[in-house]
């Protein structure tokens, strides 16, 4: 089963964290938003990493459906 990240903007502080992290997948402009969902290992790997150091936990992992 495939993993999608989703953004709490309301948590968010703005740190910028993720986006170092995860610059494909991450922006931050006052907050953070998802600019989309990670299509390779690499970046599925970063993005984990991202929701890991979060200071406020405001990135979240969700199962995704595969589309079948």
């Amino acid at each position: 089963m495939a993993v999608g990240y989703a953004v709490d903007a309301e948590r968010c502080l703005g740190c910028g964290s993720c986006a170092i992290l995860a610059p494909e997948v991450f922006a931050v402009v006052r907050r953070v938003r998802l600019v989309r969902q990670p299509v390779t290992a690499p970046e599925a790997t970063a993005c984990a990493a991202a929701a890991l150091v979060c200071p406020t936990q405001a990135i979240a992992a969700e199962p995704r459906d595969g589309g079948a």
